[in-house]
């Protein structure tokens, strides 16, 4: 009897012995909310076990995090695959969700025109071509509840005006941007090349 009883203890040190090596190094991670509109605000939560000394996260739109519980703005809509790769002594592991982040497109729309075209001006495809230092206004004609206007026209210079006009004063092609901000959500609106200026003293 005694000999049974001792094998039985042998039996379970030996087990909780085998059980006690260092915990599997395991990639997890959640995130509130996985949907939604531009700019969309995501809490990212690590969710990993093991000994972990470094977390590496990838969010989809070419931007990263070293944090343990990073939060991240989706400005663009789209869906996005986000991985998050864990590192410690042990080794690392790594977890991706495809298409985890789902960024919907939001329903209004920023929109603009020049409504009264410079003399010096004349319209080519889908350009304004000037000649000599040229004042452009710009019209908003952008859909919504509209709450906000950020303008770039491509020159370093920018304006938060509804309807501003801008002047060029340097020959140049100029990328001209409109970001509209609403109650629900943002929208922005890329003419590529569309003032060409030409004739201004370099």
């Amino acid at each position: 009897m005694k000999i049974v009883t001792v094998l039985a203890l042998a039996v379970i040190v030996l087990s909780t012995l085998i059980g006690c090596g260092t915990a599997t190094l395991q990639a997890k991670f959640t995130a509130t909310p996985t949907g939604g509109r531009p700019p969309l605000d995501v809490q990212f939560t690590n969710k990993s076990t093991g000994n972990i000394s470094s977390w590496e996260w990838d969010f989809g739109d070419n931007n990263t995090s070293t944090e343990q519980n990073p939060i991240h703005i989706y400005e663009t809509p789209g869906n996005y695959t986000v991985s998050l790769t864990v590192k410690g002594p042990d080794g690392n592991d790594t977890e991706i969700k495809r298409d985890y982040i789902e960024v919907a497109h939001c329903p209004y729309l920023a929109d603009f025109i020049i409504e009264t075209m410079p003399g010096n001006c004349r319209v080519q495809s889908n350009s304004i071509n000037c000649s000599g230092i040229t004042t452009i206004q710009f019209t908003d004609k952008s859909t919504g509840n509209v709450t906000a206007w950020l303008w770039n026209f491509g020159d370093n210079n920018t304006s938060t005006e509804q309807n501003p006009s801008h002047t060029y004063t340097r020959n140049g092609n100029y990328t001209v941007t409109l970001t509209i901000t609403t109650l629900e959500c943002k929208d922005t609106l890329v003419k590529s090349d569309y003032i060409n200026l030409t004739g201004c003293p370099t």
